[in-house]
């Protein structure tokens, strides 16, 4: 049986479509399942001209202090789980591992190390000594799409920005919504 151009066409843009809401199913089953949390937020970029309006944001856990991961072989481009633990608002990273949490009730994220990781002792000392040797974590919640015409003229200098986040029991996260000084926005 041979397959026509017609078919393989169909099959082409089938399979597209497939992937398209496997995506969009993984991601709603994060965020009806997963447990929420709140994640003090520095936002980066508020505008960029070729992809509309986005804000890239940078997280309290998105670089980890030096002490959280000491004692690891962490290298860049590995993946790492952050075990997060609730101060007063807040989450905040506890500590940084390789390998997946199995204690019960556990809230962890899951991440890729981007800088930071597998400096020899020597480099450590002399990077720990000048300056502060933080592992920079991305988690897949770094940018924000906002719809058209509501960044113009906004700005997050001096406000509290705060993102709901929606974590699974993998370490998968899925930002469900953001705060500025208490408020949805936007």
């Amino acid at each position: 049986m041979e397959i026509t151009k017609q078919t393989k066409f169909i099959l082409a843009i089938v399979l597209q479509i497939l992937i398209i809401f496997g995506i969009i199913i993984f991601k709603m089953i994060v965020l009806t399942g997963g447990t929420e949390v709140l994640l003090k937020i520095e936002p980066v970029d508020p505008r960029d001209p070729f992809r509309g309006d986005y804000v890239t944001f940078r997280y309290n856990i998105s670089n980890l202090d030096f002490y959280l991961f000491s004692n690891k072989q962490i290298k860049n481009g590995d993946t790492v789980y952050v075990i997060l633990q609730k101060d007063k608002k807040y989450w905040t990273a506890q500590t940084v591992q390789k390998t997946k949490p199995t204690a019960e009730n556990q809230i962890f994220i899951k991440g890729k190390v981007v800088s930071g990781g597998s400096m020899s002792q020597a480099e450590t000392f002399s990077h720990r000594r000048f300056s502060r040797p933080d592992l920079h974590v991305i988690y897949g919640i770094e940018e924000y799409y906002i719809p058209e015409g509501k960044a113009r003229g906004f700005s997050f200098w001096n406000k509290e920005v705060v993102a709901k986040v929606s974590v699974d029991e993998n370490g998968n996260a899925v930002l469900k919504q953001i705060y500025v000084d208490n408020k949805v926005w936007p």
